[in-house]
């Protein structure tokens, strides 16, 4: 009986042994590279950018994926908890996650994963609720911009590679497609001279903060002079924050001096802000975000080249989405995001590369609230039961989409459902529907009439802003040092 004792538990060890090792060593848990581009639509503004399409040989790409809302910090929280935003508790920027449901960094944490984060926008500060389960979150922005470019991403994650040890979880958080559109190559167009010296250089397409420096309440007289080439299509623009006040040296028809001077009271800090600034013609818009997008296309390669080289892309997932789209003035002259629901604001690309390649493309209805059960079946973790999202790589897609958008970042609340090939908009405050043909108009800025699929889809999507407004019947308030934030992105005015 000893014997047969000895021999069960010299059995058991054995197989714990082989298991661990298996487990170790022959089938380890995969890592996880998540690449977020803010602001990149599906279609990416008509831009070819040679890397990404690359990529697209060696993975799995979703046509049809959508985010839930075209904001930046509720979207990426409702792709850490796949649920949606109302659902969440955050429907706005600025405002913070103070919800009991573990975010995706969290729960792969708990597992044993190393959880690193480098984010480029202000909007996603880790103290939001972001930051949650990250071993490092790297969210610190110069200080004349709350942008990073991805030469600056690049950096900061380069930097941190040698800490990075499997498994692990590694978030990239690019935002070069976001406005301001202006690729960091290009050179200043301005000067900023003080009390009749040149104080300095700025590029007005960059929208950075100039500081004039001064003895605090002394009185200076600034003058911003337009140094470089005017273009038809583009008004230049210094924005005094203090005093809420836009001068334009030229208007979008060249017309205009090209030169402001003001006066201005040095603050108590032993400074005061002013900001060159742009407003684009919507052609020029266009011009610009493509080249944000080749530019980021370019730095997202010299990144993965060096990720390769230090072993970090064996076994490791990696998946490269969007937050949402961007309009260029295909609908109503808009640029931008936030307000509206039409697919230029709303679809998103979608890439999964899995370790050994995999080349597919997938037409179904996806969501980034996929993103999260798709990510904890990998790393072995099981799935909530009341996850709005599907696994991306098992199963099927949705049947049907529920995006939404909310005041008052938005102009109106604003909600949609996607179905059968066909979207449906509507905005309450106005009590209207506008319906698209998704086949025909994947951006869906050309509205055609109501067909028989309508007033089922009213009904499905009536049922949807019902639950919502349950449950944010009191707005999150949004945090206060984030506002001047919001401000400088042109969220808040």
């Amino acid at each position: 009986m000893k014997k047969l004792t000895i021999s069960l538990l010299v059995l058991l060890l054995l197989g714990t042994g082989i298991h661990f090792l298996k487990k170790k060593f022959f089938f380890p848990r995969p890592n996880i590279i998540l690449v977020v581009v803010d602001t990149l639509r599906e279609d990416l503004g008509g831009a070819n950018p040679d890397f990404f399409n690359s990529l697209k040989e060696k993975g799995i790409y979703f046509k049809n994926a959508y985010t839930t809302i075209p904001i930046t910090l509720p979207a990426h929280l409702s792709m850490f908890t796949g649920e949606y935003p109302f659902q969440v508790g955050v429907i706005n920027n600025g405002q913070k996650y103070r919800g009991n449901r573990e975010l995706l960094a969290e729960r792969l944490k708990k597992k044993g994963y190393g959880t690193y984060a480098v984010v480029s926008l202000g909007t996603l500060q880790g103290f939001l609720g972001p930051a949650r389960g990250f071993d490092l979150y790297l969210d610190k922005f110069p200080r004349s911009r709350w942008y990073k470019t991805a030469a600056e991403v690049n950096q900061e994650v380069e930097k941190i590679l040698h800490r990075i040890k499997p498994p692990f979880f590694l978030w990239i958080h690019y935002s070069d497609p976001h406005e301001p559109y202006a690729p960091p190559w290009l050179p200043p167009n301005g000067e900023v001279v003080v009390n009749g010296e040149k104080a300095g250089d700025v590029c007005f397409y960059k929208k950075e903060f100039f500081f004039v420096k001064g003895n605090p309440g002394e009185e200076v007289e600034v003058e911003v002079i337009l140094t470089g080439k005017p273009q038809r299509g583009i008004a230049y623009l210094v924005e005094i924050p203090t005093r809420r006040e836009k001068i334009v040296l030229l208007n979008g028809r060249g017309q205009g001096r090209g030169r402001a001077k003001f006066k201005l009271k040095i603050g108590e800090k032993g400074y005061v802000a002013i900001r060159p600034s742009v407003f684009l013609s919507t052609p020029w818009a266009r011009f610009f975000y493509k080249r944000e997008v080749l530019y980021w296309d370019a730095k997202f390669k010299e990144l993965f080249q060096k990720l390769s080289s230090a072993g970090l892309l064996k076994n490791t997932y990696v998946f490269v989405l969007a937050d949402h789209g961007e309009g260029l003035g295909e609908w109503k002259d808009h640029k931008g995001h936030i307000h509206f629901l039409n697919g230029i604001y709303t679809r998103i690309p979608l890439l999964v590369i899995p370790p050994r390649g995999n080349k597919e493309l997938r037409l179904e209805y996806r969501q980034i609230v996929d993103i999260f059960p798709t990510v904890l079946r990998l790393a072995g973790i099981s799935v909530p039961g009341d996850t709005v999202g599907r696994d991306l790589l098992k199963g099927k897609g949705h049947r049907r989409l529920f995006l939404e958008t909310f005041a008052p970042e938005s102009f109106f609340d604003r909600f949609s459902l996607i179905e059968g090939n066909f979207q449906l908009i509507h905005t309450p405050a106005k009590k209207k529907y506008l319906f698209f043909d998704l086949t025909r108009d994947p951006g869906s800025v050309k509205p055609i009439p109501f067909n028989s699929s309508v007033p089922s889809m009213m009904k499905a999507l009536k049922n949807f802003e019902g639950e919502a407004y349950s449950r944010i019947k009191i707005r999150p308030k949004r945090e206060r040092k984030v506002l001047k934030v919001l401000k400088s992105l042109g969220y808040v005015k």
